[in-house]
């Protein structure tokens, strides 16, 4: 018996073409690229199998695994792009033995899949940031040190040195040339990139020094951003309004200007509350011992509140009973500041300023309780002998007619 091979196969096939009238040339045309076409098939065909197996056996194994990184790498299909890779690889293999005798198709096809193997590398390698950025995320530092900036320089980084690969394969120069042309275009890289160079420079220096981290209340009149920020990128950092507008601020704006960061409020104990009313001076007077005694005993003032003390006046009592009913809020801090003091009186006035530290510092929270800490002191004045000055308004004036 004859033994069967490829060459066999291919004469005689070459041999019917030419029976059925095809000249000698194009017949060999024929032969030649119905093999490469032949291994092109294979080649998917491989990849399907490659992807399926990906799919259904690779995946049951990633969702028995306790590991979270496996679940973002096929999540972000990096293993299926990197199949992608494998007819690249066998056309790579079988080119020159299917079609020896066409050096010049052999050159364009190289080409076609060196070009193809680089785009492929490139989106497995974005793929794969993007799973490192989702993995690191699963930690309790990637608020506090975001790095979707370093991703984002990474993928450009990627993207040039394929842009460039591309390039030299495409003229048929090593890299290194178009590299040293490069670098005489410098100052033009410099003012393309310069937003991405400035943005890594700032985010660099705002991970490091801990200036700003995702859920960080900030402030930045500049900008008109009051709000707490939700993304930290490359080039912008973006800030949820309370309004619910969103600021796009630019990151290196940031270190070039100034912005307030509210974090260290809670941090340092709660939000603080410093405000003042102004009390009538001449509401003021001394307390009696029954009027002392009749105080005492409606709002329940004992002898911890007044720390032996004996109140001369109906304002001294007020401030000791406003101290000792600040204690009694939970969410108050006692160990911060907490004082209730007077300040320097003018003309509208005699200013008690209340200054403490409430926890925890939510926003809407904190402005609840600071409108019944004082619905509560101006109901209370009254029962003191205070009262609270406001401008005399034309009810409080009364003409006299003659």
């Amino acid at each position: 018996m004859h033994e069967v091979t490829s060459g066999n196969i291919g004469s005689s096939f070459q041999a019917r073409l030419i029976d059925w009238g095809f000249s000698v040339a194009f017949s060999d045309y024929i032969v030649d690229f119905s093999t490469l076409f032949i291994v092109l098939a294979v080649s998917i065909v491989t990849y399907y199998i490659a992807k399926f197996i990906i799919n259904h056996v690779l995946k049951r194994l990633i969702e028995r695994s306790a590991n979270k990184w496996d679940d973002y790498l096929y999540e972000h299909k990096v293993f299926t792009r990197l199949a992608l890779l494998l007819p690249a690889i066998l056309l790579e293999i079988a080119l020159k033995t299917a079609v020896y005798k066409h050096p010049e198709a052999i050159k364009f096809i190289e080409l076609g899949l060196k070009i193809y193997i680089v785009c492929i590398i490139l989106l497995a390698i974005v793929s794969f940031l993007n799973a490192i950025y989702h993995i690191y995320g699963e930690f309790e530092m990637a608020e506090s040190k975001p790095i979707k900036g370093y991703i984002q320089i990474g993928k450009i980084i990627a993207f040039v040195i394929g842009g460039i690969s591309m390039i030299s394969i495409i003229l048929g120069q090593s890299p290194m040339n178009l590299l040293a042309g490069l670098g005489a275009m410098s100052a033009v890289i410099m003012l393309i990139f310069k937003d991405s160079i400035l943005g890594f420079v700032a985010g660099v220096q705002l991970s490091s020094n801990k200036m700003l981290q995702i859920g960080d209340w900030i402030t930045m009149p500049k900008y008109h951003t009051d709000g707490t920020v939700i993304d930290i990128s490359l080039v912008t950092v973006k800030v949820r309004n309370f309004d619910n507008s969103v600021s796009c601020i630019p990151t290196y704006a940031l270190i070039s200007d100034s912005f307030q960061n509210w974090r260290s409020m809670g941090q340092a104990g709660g939000r603080r509350l410093k405000r003042s009313l102004l009390i009538d001076i001449g509401t003021i007077r001394f307390l009696d011992e029954g009027g002392l005694e009749s105080l005492i005993k409606k709002h329940n003032i004992i002898d911890t509140v007044l720390q032996n003390k004996d109140p001369e006046t109906n304002l001294e009592l007020f401030r000791l009973y406003l101290s000792g009913y600040l204690l009694k809020i939970p969410n108050i801090n006692p160990e911060a500041s907490l004082m209730v003091r007077i300040l320097q009186p003018g003309e509208f006035g005699l200013p008690l300023e209340i200054y403490l530290f409430y926890i925890p510092p939510d926003w809407k929270e904190f402005e609840e309780f600071q409108a019944r800490l004082f619905e509560h002191i101006f109901a209370i004045l009254p029962d003191f002998g205070l009262k609270a000055y406001q401008r005399p308004s034309g009810k409080d004036v009364q003409v006299a007619k003659y």
